[in-house]
């Protein structure tokens, strides 16, 4: 493999080199929700009693907090 060396502006190499600073500060303090926190749209219909229905209009009016698609899509309900 070749190495190939490229002129990087001072200035642009501190702006980068601050960005990545900061991405990773917020990664370190980033809070991951506990996999149990997320629900299917079945068991969410069943803890709310209604209809899967209801679940996916509430995702799609912005009521509920949804992640993953089809069959993976979860509901947060807190």
């Amino acid at each position: 493999m070749i190495q190939q060396l490229i002129a990087v502006d001072a200035g642009a190499l501190s702006d980068l080199i601050d960005r990545l600073t900061k991405i990773e500060k917020l990664l370190s303090t980033a809070e991951l929700s506990r996999r149990e926190d997320w629900l299917s749209i079945p068991e969410a219909a069943r803890i709310l009693k209604c209809d899967p229905s209801t679940i996916r209009r509430k995702i799609n009016s912005g009521e509920l907090k949804a992640s993953g698609s089809g069959k993976t899509r979860r509901v947060q309900l807190s």
